[in-house]
């Protein structure tokens, strides 16, 4: 059996040698040339490289690390070309042996063929690379793409290197790593960004982490996922949620071309992540709710009511007092009640208040119930003052019902100033004296306060009434002697 093998290798072996093409018409050293695999023997993979030209590979190209081969007939590989002698030979480095090492790392040289090298220990500024008993050099920069952080781990590790630098006696060899990977990526990169396009979702490496966001590989190209992208809910440091190596998918945003040449490529993991709004909010309005204060603008605060899902507090809706800017009375991280005014689901926005959360906070134990009618007492909040009275709000009806309480019908009329002995915000009693057909509603001190001190009078009378129909103390005593 093994003869019959060796009997056929050689025809191969005949069949390419024997063939009229010159090889180094169509290739040349160091060329990658991609081939379908048609036979696979004990020590050789002979190739179609199509064109009627057939390229040969050592058998040992193709073994794993468990010593078991990757390829079989009819697979597709891609390899370098090496060299012509006695045919096409490929390899996806050159194996250097022998007397003629130096020669054919000269070849490698000239005709970029990468060379495998063995990492045999770290040294200032690099690594010591045995390639056959022949030592070289890669500095620390030429090991990877990215900055090696322990060197330590890659000593007794067997990689492709590509020869930078080589002297005349075989001395002082320079080699590099990272201008073969890069080689990769780039070709990698250039097959992936043919293919790429605005709201095409994929899978990607994260590859590093900053404070302004990651970056992902998603083929041999880098995106970024600014850290407004990485989630719906906020996150100080992209390190909350990712880390290097982590596998993610991500939707691309957009790509811009930048000064350099290069692609500038946008993406986004949270536009794959259900919002808030599509999972559906739990807060009505009127509802009272805790909140963290995330950020501030000259016009209001925005507070986060639910991961991901923030409201505005209009700066006129932090006091009741005049607030120039949100930062005098609220700061990022803060933690507040506030009211929900008004869910608007179309334009996804909420309004909140912080001042009148603490109203309805205020008015929570009150049992009975309060309607608006002519008569009603109730506790009012002073909510804005004009030279003709005040206008309050009337938290016991509603939120947003208010009336106005001119100032002739205030018991403290011409008593001083009145907006600094009623400010705003401040809680007062006060009747419902009128509503007219608009529903405008007019409030009253006074009578509140006539009726008052009538219902005081009327009790004294009963008093004294009572006091009558017992009669005098003397009469008292002499009934009782009797």
């Amino acid at each position: 059996m093994a003869e019959e093998e060796r009997e056929e290798e050689v025809s191969f072996a005949d069949l390419f040698a024997s063939s009229n093409q010159t090889p180094r018409q169509r290739f040349a050293p160091g060329d990658t040339v991609s081939g379908i695999v048609v036979k696979v023997s004990k020590e050789t993979v002979f190739v179609d490289l199509g064109g009627k030209s057939e390229g040969i590979a050592d058998v040992e190209e193709f073994r794993n690390k468990d010593g078991n081969l990757s390829v079989k007939e009819g697979d597709r590989v891609e390899l370098r070309v090496a060299s012509f002698r006695g045919g096409i030979h490929l390899s996806k480095a050159m194996k250097v042996h022998g007397a003629q090492a130096i020669h054919l790392l000269r070849e490698a040289k000239r005709n970029q063929i990468p060379v495998e090298g063995r990492v045999a220990a770290v040294n200032k500024g690099g690594f010591e690379v045995e390639i056959s008993g022949i030592r070289a050099f890669c500095p620390l920069s030429q090991i990877g793409l990215q900055y090696c952080e322990k060197p330590e781990e890659h000593v007794g590790g067997r990689y492709q290197f590509r020869v930078m630098e080589l002297d005349e006696k075989g001395k002082n060899i320079i080699l590099s790593r990272r201008a073969l990977l890069q080689e990769e990526q780039d070709k990698k990169a250039k097959e992936t960004m043919s293919s790429l396009k605005p709201d095409l979702e994929l899978e990607g490496k994260v590859t590093r982490l900053a404070d302004f966001g990651a970056f992902v590989d998603i083929g041999g190209i880098e995106g970024m996922v600014h850290i407004s992208e990485l989630t719906h809910i906020r996150v100080n440091h992209p390190s909350e949620i990712l880390e290097p190596g982590q596998m993610v998918r991500v939707k691309i945003l957009k790509i811009e071309p930048e000064k350099n040449g290069r692609q500038k490529i946008a993406l986004s993991l949270k536009a794959l992540e259900p919002g808030a709004w599509e999972k559906g909010i739990e807060i009505k309005e009127g509802d009272v709710i805790s909140g963290k204060v995330s950020r501030l603008t000259d016009y209001g605060a925005f507070v986060e009511v639910a991961p991901g899902l923030d409201g505005l507090v209009h700066v006129s809706e932090i006091s009741y007092q005049r607030v120039p800017h949100p930062s005098r009375l609220l700061k990022e991280g803060d933690r507040v009640d506030v009211l929900v005014l008004k869910i608007d689901e179309e334009k996804r926005r909420i309004s909140l208040s912080i001042k009148d959360a603490a109203i309805k906070q205020r008015m929570a134990g009150q049992e009975e119930e309060v309607r608006l009618e002519v008569g009603q007492v109730l506790k009012g909040i002073v909510e804005d003052q004009k030279p003709y009275g005040l206008f309050v709000k009337l938290p016991q009806i509603g939120m947003d019902v208010r009336g106005l309480l001119p100032m002739d019908e205030l018991i403290h009329s011409g008593k001083g100033d009145v907006k600094k002995k009623i400010p705003k915000g401040k809680e007062i009693q006060v009747e419902i004296v009128a509503i007219d057909e608009k529903g405008r509603i007019q409030l009253s001190q006074k009578v509140m306060k006539e009726k008052e001190d009538r219902e005081a009078f009327e009790k004294f009378l009963k008093k004294e009434e009572k006091v009558e129909k017992l009669g005098t103390l003397g009469e008292i005593f002499t009934k009782l002697k009797k």
